[in-house]
């Protein structure tokens, strides 16, 4: 089930041919079918992100800019801060065979679609997060996890032990606080590892992240 995982969660699809040239032209019904999974229920904060990862070095991919054509007409889409593409969700295109085309920032042999389930959630005007809303956003990644395995997958998904909080810069302090116990927790590599456990522990309190709060992915425990 180890390639189960690999394919589902991980989501690294190979992509068909070289990056030999620019742009890049991707089939839209590459992302479309992930995105019509998301569509079928309420996910919450919960969404897909779709990346391109270099296949020898796992460096990203980075587009410059991206757009949809079908039909004989472009149309714009985003690539976020963090270098993931944002499309539209358009069933039309997926009908018309449509194409994504990215301008990319470097030239690549071989990138990687990466898939990946995640959620965003913003501080407050003090810099905190509610652990509450934390373990929500858990909830409904765990829900679009299950949906994305299927029906038969979703019983052979590693445990979820936590949560990955992105952050930026690459490290830094990070604090749990509830009432009068307080907990640093520092960082590196730009992530944050939140356990079960310490989520449980300060139920109720806040999350003092000291960095910018890029991301939410699911902590999944493969061992």
């Amino acid at each position: 089930m180890t390639r189960l995982f690999k394919h589902l969660m991980i989501g690294m699809a190979l992509l068909p041919a070289p990056l030999l040239a620019q742009p890049l032209i991707l089939d839209y019904g590459t992302f479309y079918g992930h995105m019509k999974t998301e569509q079928k229920a309420d996910f919450g904060v919960a969404r897909l992100g779709f990346y391109l990862r270099d296949s020898a070095t796992g460096q990203p991919c980075l587009a410059q800019s991206v757009r949809i054509h079908s039909d004989n007409r472009d149309r714009p889409a985003e690539v976020a801060t963090d270098g993931s593409l944002i499309l539209p969700f358009d069933e039309q295109v997926y009908l018309d065979k449509g194409k994504v085309l990215l301008e990319m920032a470097e030239q690549h042999e071989r990138c990687d679609l990466s898939v990946q389930v995640m959620a965003s959630l913003k501080p407050d005007d003090k810099g905190r997060v509610a652990l509450s809303d934390i373990a929500a956003a858990q909830r409904d990644m765990q829900a679009l996890l299950d949906k994305m395995a299927g029906m038969v997958g979703k019983h052979f998904l590693p445990d979820v032990a936590g949560v990955r909080v992105s952050l930026v810069p690459v490290s830094g302090t990070a604090y749990l606080d509830k009432g009068a116990e307080h907990l640093a927790l520092p960082w590196k590599e730009g992530a944050l590892l939140l356990g079960n456990a310490q989520l449980a522990a300060f139920e109720g309190g806040t999350l003092q992240p000291n960095g910018e709060l890029v991301r939410l992915t699911p902590w999944l425990h493969k061992g």
